[in-house]
């Protein structure tokens, strides 16, 4: 078993570094380490549950920098994608849960957009699937009345809920680690002469 963990550290080490770029606000460049720990746990075959962890963490940072369009696009990308790999099956606990997760990031990315209906549509969708998403719930309650959800209404309430992932309180500094291939060093090319 320790091999197996062994296998995991590097990729877990590397998105942990981009955890840490994020908590400081420099998303720009824990995306890059989500990117490289995505790329590594997927030449390794980790389990699914690495990728997703992963992606979380990146539509957080994209949220986080304004690109709520983007963020949406994604989430609901991986929405469907977890919807069309069950085809028939009925789904896990765990399933549902993660596609409820999925949704309700893109319902909120939706709404910061300023698409109420489109994400109420996607809010409503999460909660069909797991009621025990108290934002969802919230933000299908206040958009239901008529209520508009101010930004720092909506901030406290994805705080309240414990909607991030990524807070100090969840990151372990010790387990940063930088990847293999490191920052690549720009060359120098040599002059010609003659």
């Amino acid at each position: 078993m320790t091999g197996a963990l062994d296998i995991h550290r590097l990729h877990a080490g590397v998105a942990e570094a981009g955890k840490l770029l994020a908590l400081k606000g420099r998303h720009d460049q824990a995306l890059a380490k989500y990117r490289e720990a995505l790329r590594l746990a997927h030449g390794v075959r980790a389990p699914q549950i690495f990728a997703r962890h992963y992606l979380h963490c990146v539509l957080e940072s994209l949220e986080r920098t304004g690109a709520h369009e983007q963020a949406a696009v994604l989430a609901g990308e991986a929405a469907s994608s977890a919807a069309a790999e069950l085809g028939d099956g009925t789904p896990s606990d765990f399933q549902r849960r993660d596609r409820a997760c999925l949704l309700e990031r893109k319902g909120v990315n939706e709404l910061k957009a300023g698409d109420v209906t489109a994400a109420r549509e996607s809010l409503a969708a999460a909660v069909s699937l797991d009621e025990a998403l108290p934002l969802s719930r919230s933000l299908l309650a206040w958009t239901a009345r008529g209520l508009g959800v101010p930004a720092g209404r909506l901030s406290e309430a994805q705080r309240v809920h414990g909607y991030w992932t990524v807070r100090a309180d969840t990151v372990d500094k010790a387990r940063a680690c930088e990847s293999p291939t490191g920052p690549q060093a720009p060359r120098i090319k040599e002059p010609m002469n003659g």
